[in-house]
């Protein structure tokens, strides 16, 4: 198609394109671009040209507008002389090539369109390659519905639209009634029919704009595009229905199919999938509990009732999943040499009662199988409140995350949350290195996401048992924390100096600062300062405390008023 009102050109391009053998082309022409573009809506065309001068709009806006609305057609801007600054403008603005309308009867103009048809072919070619790759990554084979990967994409997405319109995002978690009873005693290929029927009758019953996923052998996950709860209830319902239409076949047996269901509204304040996938499992066990076959959904903020300190069960698991029954408590980072407070490490304690301290609160949450999604509530909680306990400007603190949940968790999720009082830099994240198992390099990437946006890394533990040594190395981090362990005893055990020496020497090559954690005695605190230890924390200098109560005062050897050694 070319698009020009020079009547002269308009014969020589004709004239030059009826003479290319292989392949021959057919040429539309229009003088105005309105007429091109209703063209190109019911003709597609393999190249378009653009003459200086078609009719109302100058040769820049026109290639400008077909690029923006076809932009896997070539291009190629026809010149009247040439212009070296023009020429680079028509190609920023989506033009493929420039040619001379002088050089009608060139060799160039034959090897400039072959070319640019060699070159938009490829392109289309490896579009459709990368959507061929796409859709095998994020389709779940059996189904032809989305995967966990597929399905985890399309419900941060959603997320994050949610957070754009401050509302929540409303799922749904379908699992099917007995279907490990079905594989067991029909045999696998039954239970294939059964989840190609359940999953067919899910697609059909939702919306267009509904995402539905398939997480788990006999589990399904619909996230629904713009529904309140009632509405989501509603369809939550029509699915259940739709599902137990199927009746199969096999053999002697006739196998009506059943579900459970549970509707959530996830707040758009969640940053996993995990965390999604948690909230909606405990949903769904009401389901199950009640009898099967039926729809349960979340109790209403104002329906929660408050658990009594010390219950572990359904109740403590939801408590949790909502952050109700956790606090945040801080305790001071310190300058060993003057005492002087330079940041704070939020710290979460459980409830009163079993899951009172971090490591049962934790394997408890690692149980229940909902330990991402905590993790992720902890990070949250503790992120407010450092922003909330800031006096004088921004708050400096330390926040802990478990290496499986920055795996999960996405990169720009975990920096938006991490972001206080609209400033980077102040916040350092710490990975334990008790939880560094297997290959640290799968951390790499989202750990260099983080620092390069400003917020710091720090291996905590260090020294726990024995140093991993390659996940200092690999992930490089700018703070180094060394485990009590190695701290508490130091003013009498010669080999615990010894190991912290060579500790300290690859915090020094790696250029990682340094902070002992656990000092309780002036003796061991001393001595850190002996060796050239210059940050720290532990009872000598404060201990945690709920966010909110006054912190600990210094006195001028850098003690705290009242804090006892060994306390």
């Amino acid at each position: 198609m070319l698009v020009h009102n020079d009547p002269d050109a308009i014969r020589g391009v004709r004239q030059l394109l009826s003479g290319f053998r292989n392949p021959r082309y057919i040429l539309a022409h229009y003088q105005h671009l309105m007429d091109g573009l209703t063209y190109l809506i019911v003709n597609p065309v393999d190249l378009v040209l653009i003459g200086p001068r078609p009719a109302e709009v100058d040769q820049l806006a026109a290639v400008r507008k077909i690029s923006a609305a076809y932009a896997e057609t070539p291009i190629i801007a026809l010149m009247e002389a040439r212009d070296p600054v023009l020429c680079l403008d028509l190609k920023q603005a989506g033009a493929t090539e420039c040619l001379l309308l002088d050089d009608l009867h060139s060799d160039l103009w034959c090897h400039t369109v072959h070319f640019c048809l060699r070159e938009s072919k490829l392109k289309n070619q490896l579009a459709t390659a990368t959507a061929n790759i796409d859709w095998l990554q994020n389709t779940d084979s059996l189904t032809g519905l989305l995967n966990r990967k597929g399905i985890e994409r399309a419900t941060l997405d959603r997320l994050a639209r949610a957070r754009s319109r401050d509302c929540d995002l409303q799922i749904v978690l379908v699992d099917l009634d007995e279907f490990s009873r079905i594989n067991s005693t029909l045999g696998h290929g039954v239970g294939d029919l059964v989840l190609l029927a359940a999953g067919r009758r899910i697609r059909e019953t939702v919306g267009d704009d509904d995402r539905v996923g398939r997480v788990g052998t006999d589990r399904f996950v619909v996230v629904l595009g713009g529904s309140c709860e009632d509405e989501a209830y509603a369809m939550a319902e029509k699915i259940r229905l739709s599902i137990g239409r199927d009746v199969i076949q096999a053999g002697d047996h006739s196998l009506a199919t059943t579900a459970s269901l549970g509707v959530t509204a996830v707040s758009a304040s969640a940053i996993s999938f995990d965390e999604v996938l948690a909230k909606a499992h405990f949903v769904l066990q009401r389901s199950k509990l009640g009898g099967k076959n039926r729809v349960s959904r979340a109790a209403s903020l104002a329906e929660v009732r408050m658990i009594r300190p010390g219950s572990v069960g359904p109740d403590m698991t939801r408590a949790l999943l909502r952050g109700n029954v956790m606090q945040v408590f801080s305790q001071p980072i310190v300058n060993l040499l003057d005492g002087r407070i330079v940041s704070q490490e939020m710290l979460i304690r459980g409830p009163e009662g079993p899951l009172k301290s971090p490591d049962a609160l934790f394997r408890y949450c690692q149980e229940m199988d909902i330990i991402s999604a905590v993790d992720l509530r902890c990070l949250k909680m503790c992120a407010q409140a450092a922003g909330m306990t800031a006096t004088g400007g921004v708050p400096r603190y330390h926040v802990n995350i478990m290496p499986a949940t920055l795996l999960q968790t996405p990169a720009e999720e975990l920096i938006r949350v991490l972001q206080v009082n609209n400033d980077y830099g102040h916040c350092c994240l710490e990975l334990s290195e008790q939880q560094l198992l297997g290959d640290p390099s799968v951390l790499l990437p989202r750990v260099r996401t983080l620092q390069e946006a400003g917020i710091r890394i720090a291996i905590d533990d260090v020294g726990y048992g024995k140093s991993h040594l390659e996940n200092l190395l690999m992930l490089d981090p700018q703070v180094m924390k060394v485990d009590k362990r190695l701290v508490q005893g130091l003013a009498t055990d010669d080999e615990l100096r010894h190991t912290l020496s060579r500790l300290l020497k690859i915090a020094e090559v790696l250029g990682a600062e340094v902070v002992a954690e656990g000092i309780e005695d002036a003796e061991d605190y001393r001595v850190l300062l002996d060796m050239g230890v210059r940050l720290g924390q532990g009872y000598l200098f404060g201990v945690p405390k709920p966010c909110g109560e006054a912190g600990p005062k210094r006195t001028q050897d850098g003690f705290s008023e009242g804090a006892t050694a060994g306390a």
